[in-house]
């Protein structure tokens, strides 16, 4: 850069690229700031001038030693261009920049960007020279800085030039040279801004400022990560405090359950009609059911009798068919097709339908017969747990309110971690960060954190959700029940004396995915006369009642019932940079093609 005495600037740009294939265009953007403009540009290649006129289109084609120039958004663009293959070229680009100079009272402010942020790759070497309107004395008025302090480099004040130099520029990184001098170096300020009073003094503090604002960044970087346990601490306070703090309001007045005055500790019978599909949602606080509560509606419409079963023995295979023996099954046919069912116990029955056909089917045999129709039955699973799921709202057991809560909570938290982690981000330099990004990134984290935590207590029901008052006297009676049957085998109390109330604890059993329990107080307290009744109870042919077809059939057929209907598939003096910068003029960017 050559400052001429009216303070506009010729500059001369020397670009050397390293071609690995076949090229054939470049460009370079100049942003130009209101004020200022470029004239007089040129492009050469050693002592061979490229002709003005080419084709400006970025990717486009024109002839060999060609250039054109173009206004874009906020500068201008210069395009040239050449062929190139596999070897290195240095192209040298000329231009007036008026405008730049800014002419005060005492001095003349220069700040050029003269490596810009625009470019995408790395810079090796970078040097740079100023040479002032004529020689000067190193006197307080004429200062040199390079800036950022984070990209290694030099600069050098000679009483004709300032010079810079730097190495391994990062990409999208822009290097700074700014200079100031005495006014009385021009002879006029055509070329130049004019603003009124000296400038000398708050162009020395903004550059002190920079270089403070960096010091303390860096040292409040330094002591974050030198008391890293404290850091931690800190981090883990505004990452889950806030979000464990709804958390305990919410559950104070949403999700504590409310006190009955229920003491007992067994209830043994069941407490309600309340269907087996519905009973285990309740005590979990939910709305949607499992395989157990379809396994249990099925042996519900058994007992009721819209099937019939009959015992059976099935020869099994054991020791890779070395041996055989005889398993104790159950042959299910159709029964009273008139039996009125609920919305959700009908798409039982079309499942079981489906298997039994007008033959019948073994126990043994489901399983395999569902996966073989798996598209159809699967739906009709999913229609089973909506209308569970429909039958419980309808019986308004639960409180809600604590859930919108929680989901203000998570948007909120959610609108918060991207602000502050886009604008963190975005102003990030990570080769000298900011204290004030850094701040502004942890404090992003730290509210998606609680956001997540959030989320995380969403799946939680009991956290948000809790029963009405009707809803927590039948959960607790039913989980009285519950109690009851998981204790019953050891139990000294008058066993049940109805083979419907044996039945039905079977049936409940199941839901609770306790049905070997009812199995075995079954096989302890049962009379025989009674299971001598049973279609769900019966003696093996080992005389073992706790491991017939019942057992066979809960243990098995609960978990494949849940596989089977599940959908199928399913980035001079001299010294250092200093500063940050940032305020310089030109810079810009380029490339290739």
């Amino acid at each position: 850069m050559r400052i001429q005495p009216d303070g506009s600037l010729l500059v001369r740009e020397q670009i050397t690229f390293d071609f690995s294939g076949s090229f054939s265009g470049a460009n370079r953007d100049i942003p130009v700031r209101k004020g200022e403009s470029i004239d007089h540009v040129s492009v050469s290649e050693g002592t061979n001038k490229y002709r003005s006129g080419g084709n400006t289109d970025l990717g486009g084609f024109a002839l060999p030693g060609s250039f054109g120039v173009a206004q874009i958004h906020n500068g201008i663009r210069i395009v040239w261009h050449y062929s190139a293959a596999d070897e290195r070229r240095t192209f040298t680009l000329s231009y007036r920049f008026r405008g730049l100079a800014v002419a005060y009272d005492d001095v003349v402010d220069v700040n050029l960007n003269v490596w810009g942020d625009d470019w995408p790759t790395g810079l090796g070497d970078l040097t740079a020279a100023m040479q002032l309107p004529r020689a000067t004395d190193l006197s307080p008025s004429y200062r040199v800085w390079g800036s950022p302090v984070w990209v290694r480099g030099t600069v050098a004040r000679l009483p004709d030039r300032a010079n810079l130099q730097a190495a391994l520029v990062p990409a999208h990184q822009f290097v700074e040279l700014r200079v100031v001098f005495p006014r009385s170096l021009l002879t006029s300020t055509s070329g130049a801004q004019v603003r009124s009073g000296n400038g000398l003094q708050q162009i020395v503090a903004a550059e002190a400022a920079s270089q403070r604002e960096f010091d303390r960044d860096r040292k409040h970087i330094d002591d974050a990560k030198r008391h890293l346990g404290r850091t931690i601490l800190y981090l883990l306070l505004l990452g889950l405090g806030p979000a464990l703090a709804l958390m305990a309001l919410v559950w104070l007045l949403y999700g504590r359950e409310r006190k009955t005055g229920y003491d007992r500790e067994y209830e043994q019978g069941p407490p309600s009609d309340t269907e087996p599909a519905l009973v285990p949602a309740l005590l979990r606080q939910e709305t949607t059911p499992g395989s157990n509560e379809f396994t249990a509606t099925l042996f519900d419409l058994i007992r009721r009798g819209r099937y019939k079963a009959t015992p059976v023995t099935t020869e099994r295979k054991v020791w890779g068919g070395l041996r055989h023996e005889d398993l104790a099954d159950l042959q299910l046919t159709v029964g009273n097709t008139n039996l009125q069912l609920t919305e959700f116990e009908g798409p039982v029955a079309e499942v079981i339908d489906s298997v039994v056909g007008g033959e019948g089917e073994r126990l043994t045999e489901f399983r395999e017969r569902i996966e073989g129709d798996r598209a159809s039955n699967s739906k009709r699973f999913t229609n089973f747990k909506e209308n569970v799921s429909s039958a419980i709202r309808a019986r308004r057991w639960y409180s809600t309110g604590g859930g919108r809560l929680l989901a203000i909570g998570i948007g909120v938290f959610a609108l918060t971690a991207i602000l502050l982690l886009w604008t963190g981000i975005h102003g990030f330099r990570s080769a000298a960060p900011r204290w004030s990004d850094v701040v502004t990134v942890a404090l992003g984290g730290c509210a998606a954190a609680n956001g997540a935590s959030l989320i995380f207590a969403a799946t939680r029901v009991p956290l948000w959700r809790r029963r009405t008052r009707a809803g927590q006297a039948e959960a607790e009676r039913w989980e009285a029940f519950r109690r009851y049957l998981t204790d019953f085998p050891r139990l000294q109390e008058a066993p049940p004396a109805t083979l419907e109330l044996w039945e039905r604890y079977l049936v409940y059993g199941i839901a609770f995915g306790i049905a070997e329990r009812v199995l075995q107080g079954a096989h302890l307290h049962m009379p025989e006369a009674l299971h001598d009744q049973s279609s769900l109870y019966w003696i093996t042919p080992t005389g073992d009642l706790g491991s017939g077809p019942t057992a066979l059939a809960i243990g098995d057929l609960s978990s494949g019932f849940g596989s089977a209907l599940a959908p199928p598939g399913s980035s001079g003096s001299g010294g250092g940079f200093s500063g940050g910068g940032g305020g310089g003029g030109g810079g810009g960017g380029g490339g290739a093609w």
